[in-house]
């Protein structure tokens, strides 16, 4: 017996439930329930998203359309069959059951969700849901138009549709074979009897909008960011020198883990005489296929996530840069020292690799993920994932890196369309969400401002900016001394 966010206990998937395969090399996922034409349906539906799109976005797809359907075929219960009104009235209510479920003020949700269980989505979390469910729900009608074509063309014949007519309910007489494949509780019954619309959000932001202020501690860190001023810390404590060169990496490009778990020693272009020349570049797995089949399969191949980087070649922050070329030449003389010892030869050209047999890991998330938390944890008493290493790299970037503009407005932080490059970023909005301004700094600027305006004080922002500082410095310094 599983049990919903909320403890109550519920039924898993009472109706239909998924599994899932591999077709052609293709992860995708198969549909378990007793109707078969719905199940074959979904499993070409699934597999050509598989052709489409990543292993995650499939999956997030399926898992969706799957609480969808038992969804649906619970209201089916609940009233003896499906109506198109009675398929309509569930459309129109769904966003209640991802969000309210057994609190929802409709009867008909709050009984189909004491079965199901609650799921307590957030909004983007019910758009991503709707996202999946409106694509299953387009291939149905395109379903639906192509059977009301051959009907009208006499193609459906007594030997497959006899006697079931495409614009009824699955109600009037039909062959036995007809009726143990589109029953009245099915999906597709449903729509085919009526056709349905997509459904769209009621209720709910479909995007959520956090502060473009970072709130920070005394160590530069806080709920996004990982405390810049423990990094160093961080990387120095990893458990491998693979941890470090990984950690440091990311520390210094601000790249995803996904995108550094993919890195091919060419990648990395070193420069002994100065390093500040090395470059390190994000490649697109998608665009090189034909190199990866050399050491990886076509099934791994197509699970491996791309957000569309805009620009390949990354900007290196100090001091993490400094760290990661110096671990990477550590870890380096360690796997060559490895090869030695190894039964079979490591056959790849990946940068990250199993700490046993050197295999590639370009899939590992949850096992690198653990290793960094863990220790991240101890460090700062919070936790934190990889991403915060990518947003600590933007809150840099827009508070503290020198701008290189000497006709910027500001010594220290870069213009935001040059973060967006260094970031990856396809649209400026995104680059928003990671680079954010210091909200400490803003209420310098501030109160600058205010000090401007009162007599008898500094009469520009520029003295008011530098009496403000001053007193922040004596305080800070008094704090020093005090703790030593």
């Amino acid at each position: 017996m599983l049990r919903s966010p909320n403890n109550n206990p519920r039924v898993s998937a009472p109706h239909v439930d998924m599994l899932e395969t591999v077709r052609d090399g293709r992860r995708t996922f198969r549909l378990l329930s007793d109707d078969e034409l719905q199940n074959k349906f979904f499993d070409n539906w699934a597999y050509q998203l598989s052709r489409k799109l990543k292993h995650k976005t499939v999956s997030t797809y399926c898992y969706a359309v799957k609480t969808f359907l038992n969804y649906i075929a619970q209201i089916a219960f609940q009233n003896g069959g499906l109506t198109s009104a009675l398929l309509a009235d569930a459309l129109e209510n769904y966003e209640s059951f991802l969000v309210f479920g057994t609190s929802s003020s409709i009867e008909m949700v709050r009984k189909a969700a004491r079965v199901l269980g609650d799921r307590n989505l957030s909004g983007s979390s019910v758009v991503t849901n709707f996202a999946g469910i409106n694509r299953f729900i387009d291939a149905s009608e395109m379903l639906r138009r192509g059977l009301i074509e051959l009907e009208e063309r006499g193609a459906i014949t007594s030997g497959s549709l006899s006697g079931f007519s495409l614009q009824t309910t699955v109600k009037i007489k039909a062959p036995t074979k007809v009726r143990s494949a589109i029953k009245s509780n099915s999906w597709l019954a449903g729509c085919i009897a009526g056709g349905v619309r997509r459904i769209k959000c009621a209720g709910l932001s479909p995007v959520s909008k956090p502060s473009e202020l970072a709130f920070t501690d005394e160590f530069g860190g806080d709920e996004l960011t990982f405390p810049i001023d423990k990094c160093v810390e961080l990387i120095k404590k990893a458990p491998s020198l693979r941890d470090k060169v990984l950690w440091s990496l990311i520390a210094a490009t601000g790249c995803r883990v996904s995108e550094a778990l993919t890195i091919l020693m060419c990648d990395i272009v070193p420069n002994a005489k100065d390093y500040d020349c090395s470059k390190i570049f994000i490649v697109d797995p998608a665009t090189r296929r034909h190199v990866l089949i050399n050491y990886i399969s076509e099934e791994v191949i197509n699970q491996l996530p791309h957000k569309g980087r805009a620009h390949t070649e990354t900007f290196m922050i100090e001091p993490f840069a400094s760290m990661f070329w110096i671990a990477l030449a550590e870890y380096k003389q360690e796997e060559r020292r490895k090869e030695k010892s190894r039964l079979t030869p490591v056959c790849h050209n990946f940068l990250f690799r199993n700490l046993k047999n050197g295999d590639p890991i370009p899939l590992s998330y949850q096992t690198v993920y653990e290793r960094f938390t863990k220790v991240a944890r101890e460090i700062t008493g919070e936790t934190y994932g990889f991403h915060s290493l990518r947003h600590m790299y933007g809150y840099y970037l827009v508070n503290h890196c020198v701008n290189p503009n000497p006709n910027g407005g500001r010594r220290y932080g870069l213009e935001l369309y040059l973060v967006q490059k260094y970031m990856g970023h396809s649209e400026i909005s995104s680059t928003k969400r990671y680079a954010r301004q210091d909200a400490q700094m803003l209420h310098a600027t501030l109160a600058a401002i205010n000090l401007a305006r009162l007599g008898g004080g500094p009469r520009t922002v520029r003295e008011a900016r530098i009496a403000y500082l001053t007193s922040e410095l004596s305080i800070l310094e008094n704090q020093v001394l005090e703790a030593a």
